[in-house]
């Protein structure tokens, strides 16, 4: 096993804990920490094999979770979103879309500190399915990443932890489109067979070390733990912005 695939299977042990817990996050926490060794093509693609077997899992494990009916809106007012966010990239710079997620993030994570301290929660609005529905495809479509609303929405609307994991886990269809594009265009070289062969059973065991205490974990610590999550992203968001941020205050 080489140095790269090592630090891989420990970072997706990790995630895929993460993701045990809260439904969601095993890339989020994964790719940044894999991105500092290697920014390589093949760190994506051993991700996404990675991705998909823990998203198989957490589809299994909380399918039962899902309030369709309830969810349905959310999705569908996503799909004009996505157009939405593709033309918009055309016209504005990634990293300034990146950073608009980051102020989005922050604000959120604010708010729901301020709420929590005053032991208050906002009362659910049907608006906020579709606000949020088109905002997360909007993101997915201009930056390919639509995981950071899905937490917020689940905060918003004080979900129950056991819905918000069924409410994360609808999205995992996605995993395998992106696989199968990958597998068309020929990028699953014999490294990345190779490197999977250790990297996906360190993730099925970091989701699989989860379970039990996913069972047993306090709806408060749950949604702390969506925070923790929501920072994480806004931290890296802002990382990868840095170099495009310092070179437009140079100019």
């Amino acid at each position: 096993m080489d140095m790269l695939t090592l630090v891989a299977a420990a970072s997706w042990f990790v995630g895929a804990f993460v993701n045990g817990l809260t439904g969601m996050g095993g890339a989020l926490i994964s790719l940044p920490i894999i991105s500092m060794f290697s920014p390589s093509k093949e760190v994506i693609v051993i991700s996404t094999i990675a991705g998909m077997q823990v998203a198989t899992m957490a589809f299994i494990l909380y399918f039962r979770h899902i309030r369709l009916r309830e969810s349905i809106g959310f999705w569908i007012a996503s799909l004009p979103g996505i157009p939405c966010g593709v033309m918009v990239l055309r016209f504005v710079d990634i990293e300034m879309l990146q950073l608009l997620l980051c102020f989005i993030i922050i604000t959120h994570i604010v708010v729901q500190c301020v709420q929590e301290w005053l032991g208050t929660c906002m009362a659910p609005r049907e608006t906020l399915k579709y606000l949020c529905g088109f905002v997360a495809g909007f993101f997915l479509g201009s930056i390919g990443v639509n995981g950071p609303i899905l937490a917020i929405y689940a905060s918003l609307m004080c979900m129950e932890k056991n819905t918000a994991r069924g409410f994360f886990v609808l999205g995992f269809p996605t995993v395998f489109i992106s696989l199968g594009m990958i597998a068309y265009n020929g990028m699953i070289t014999e490294t990345v067979v190779r490197s999977s062969l250790w990297v996906a059973p360190a993730a099925l065991l970091g989701f699989w070390a989860a379970w039990p205490l996913a069972k047993k974990i306090r709806q408060e610590t749950f949604r702390r733990a969506l925070l923790i999550l929501l920072g994480i992203a806004a931290a890296t968001l802002f990382i990868r912005s840095m170099p495009y941020l310092m070179n437009r205050l140079g100019a």
